[in-house]
């Protein structure tokens, strides 16, 4: 044993070399965390990976044009109960109405929230729309809905699709779906031109990035079959062979691997990204009228 000032200097060089040791550890995980974590290229696929392991999200969309305008938030969730709902606002001239949506793969319900207009009837008097704004009609096609495969498709979206395919898929066929992104390359990024910025103590990465029409087609059609929707089937990917690339701008949180924003400027487009895996609160109504019968009495507002 050795004398006791002596086993105290030998124990100070050792807890020194600890300390720097762990110092080295510390400073070491930063610099992989900082070179490599945020290194633009990770984060765009790390990104495409988080969005096939997303159990609910929230989109709102938009475009615009000279005379008319569409606003719509969109949210869906996977799960217990697989459900989406809707707001959207459509102004075009002096009218401005507000449907409300809400979705199940077997069920449709819709409803026009408000409808604001200046239009009259044939005889020349004000349309009374109180007899179509908040009534729910429920539709359904042989046990089948459509608003919920055309939310998670993105078709029902102003500009008809959805920037990065999001839905929960189980690992296996979600590293099928990442790999076959990859292969096809179905997106073609300008990591040279990377824009950084930092917004509410965050970093987020803004991206130009050119989609592929054939190889985002096939994508799709794929994905809806993934989540056992059949839309997309008789989609012929053929069709687009020859068409210029889509030029979008995706802006990505970088630490989250979530997309905040997509926009396509030449169509005036714009979706916006949040509520990553909130589950939509909305209950199917329980007091409804038939999907025919809500159009019959829109037509009668005219007469």
């Amino acid at each position: 044993m050795l004398p006791e000032p002596l086993n105290t200097l030998v124990k100070k060089p050792l807890l020194s070399l600890y300390i720097l040791g762990s110092l080295f550890i510390l400073i070491g995980g930063w610099v992989w965390w900082a070179k490599v974590s945020t290194n633009p290229q990770r984060v765009f696929w790390g990104t495409i990976e988080q969005s096939l392991a997303t159990s609910a999200v929230t989109i709102e969309a938009s475009q615009t044009s000279t005379t008319s305008s569409i606003h719509q938030t969109v949210q869906y969730s996977f799960g217990a109960a697989n459900i989406t709902h809707s707001l959207t606002t459509l102004k075009e001239g002096n009218t401005t109405v507000v449907d409300e949506l809400i979705g199940t793969p077997t069920t449709d319900y819709t409803r026009y929230a408000s409808i604001a207009t200046t239009q009259k009837t044939k005889s020349g008097k004000p349309l009374n729309v109180a007899s179509v704004t908040g009534i729910w009609a429920k539709n359904s096609t042989n046990g089948k809905g459509q608003l919920f495969s055309q939310a998670t498709l993105g078709t029902g979206l102003p500009i008809g699709g959805i920037a990065i395919p999001i839905a929960d898929f189980n690992q296996s066929t979600r590293g099928t779906l990442l790999q076959e992104i990859k292969n096809a390359t179905v997106y073609e990024v300008s990591y040279n031109t990377v824009k950084k910025q930092t917004v509410d103590g965050r970093l987020r990465y803004t991206y130009n990035v050119a989609v592929e029409p054939v190889a985002y087609v096939e994508l799709m059609q794929r994905f809806a079959q993934a989540l056992g929707l059949h839309d997309l089937d008789s989609l012929d990917p053929s069709k687009y062979v020859g068409q210029s690339a889509l030029q979008m701008q995706i802006t990505i949180d970088v630490r989250s691997h979530h997309v905040v924003t997509a926009s396509l400027p030449a169509a005036g487009a714009t979706q916006t990204y949040s509520s990553y895996d909130v589950p939509v609160s909305v209950t199917v109504p329980a007091n409804t009228i038939t999907l025919q019968a809500l159009q019959q009495r829109l037509t009668a507002l005219q007469q």
